[in-house]
């Protein structure tokens, strides 16, 4: 039996099933005091039918205990169009280059823009997105799960790659992380103000190539649960806990034979502004995750951090922070300085500099990034 779907019949097949849920849920959302028409001509003078961001980031990674000098590149574009009341279509695609990059071999990456063969493009999101009354969403399509679980207001300020995915889940689970995407059912509800639950089930192996994303074979690939609760304010405080579930299909190099081994992992966030002077905060940072020890190749990782938020008339970012990853060949320990200096509304620079044991050996890295974002 032939589990990999031709690209143009896969993408038929998501779009019919998106448009199946999102139409049930529409009906569901939809003000019965409302027919269609009006509705879309009050969803049109809400809000922009389109909205869109795209993004360029380039930086010069260093390693500074033997002086290698790589070049990576980073270009992010996306958009969400409304197409009826509370229903929109959500597109987000990735191109990236390296040259001489990696430069240092760490376990983690420290730089969280490395991210392997260079491409012109990559679809990391396509799906149809519908809200649900004032308390929840329901999304059906191509998905990444960075964008789902794992970004929060002091993470997002550190280069390393473990901040961006907690390693737990990214090495041990075929995850949807960039670059990477896969078909997923993901659902939000807000039950009280600031508090956010969130659950997605994603196709078990993820992909960046188009004929192998639209696919949901879980008789081959396994399926991914990734459960999380989020309380927030998005400024002064995070807290989230979840887990990951999943029997994700590997290939045994050995036999030749498909596997898929039972998966979890646990993780904790907690962002926290500990004090203010004048408009700028100091804030602290606590993070952990676990996975069985016998089945996983990453099996314990933690971090923590101060972060000093809006810094001067650009409200500028200072963070340092620290963390460690335990796998079944070695264990690293990653300090990072770092900081985020916008030089105008639409582009920032950041210098970072780590400090890293890898297996008892030290190795110092930087790296300089230029980000430029645009959008309405």
């Amino acid at each position: 039996m032939n589990f990999i779907t031709p690209t143009k019949q896969g993408i038929r097949k998501c779009l019919a099933f998106c448009l199946s849920v999102m139409t049930w849920s529409a009906i569901l959302a939809q003000d019965n005091s409302l027919s269609l028409a009006d509705s879309l001509s009050a969803d049109a003078t809400s809000s922009p039918r389109i909205t869109w961001y795209a993004s360029v980031t380039t930086e010069m990674p260093w390693n500074i205990s033997d002086g290698r000098i790589g070049w990576a590149n980073y270009i992010e574009a996306g958009a969400q169009v409304g197409l009826w009341k509370g229903g929109s279509l959500d597109i987000d695609a990735i191109a990236t280059y390296e040259h001489h990059n990696p430069v240092l071999g760490d376990l983690q990456w420290f730089s969280n823009i490395t991210i392997g063969e260079n491409k012109a493009f990559r679809l990391m999101q396509f799906g149809l997105t519908q809200q649900l009354g004032d308390k929840g969403t329901v999304s059906a399509g191509l998905r990444n799960t960075d964008i789902d679980c794992f970004t929060s207001p002091y993470t997002m300020l550190f280069t390393g790659s473990s901040y961006t995915s907690f390693p737990t889940l990214s090495f041990n689970f075929s995850l949807a992380t960039a670059p990477v995407a896969a078909l997923a059912l993901h659902a939000e509800y807000r039950p009280i103000e600031k508090l956010t639950i969130k659950e997605t089930f994603y196709n078990g192996v993820a992909d960046d190539r188009l004929n192998r994303q639209f696919r949901f074979c879980p008789q081959r690939d396994g399926l991914i649960n990734i459960t999380s609760i989020h309380y927030s304010d998005e400024e002064h405080y995070t807290y989230s806990l979840g887990a990951g579930l999943g029997n994700s299909g590997i290939e045994n190099e050995e036999s030749g034979t498909l596997e898929k081994p039972f998966q979890y992992a646990l993780w904790l966030l907690a962002e926290q502004e500990l004090c203010t002077i004048g408009k700028s905060g100091l804030g602290l940072m606590l993070q952990g995750s676990i996975a069985p020890k016998e089945s996983s190749y990453c099996s314990h990782y933690w971090g923590a951090g101060l972060v000093c938020n809006r810094l001067g008339n650009m409200e500028a970012q200072v963070g340092l922070a620290v963390n460690r990853v335990l796998m079944s060949d070695g264990r690293e320990t990653d300090v990072e300085l770092t900081a985020s200096l916008p030089v105008c509304e639409y582009l920032s620079l950041q210098p970072a500099l780590h400090c890293i044991n890898t297996n008892g050996t030290y190795k110092m890295a930087g790296l300089i990034r230029a980000s430029f974002e645009i959008g309405n």
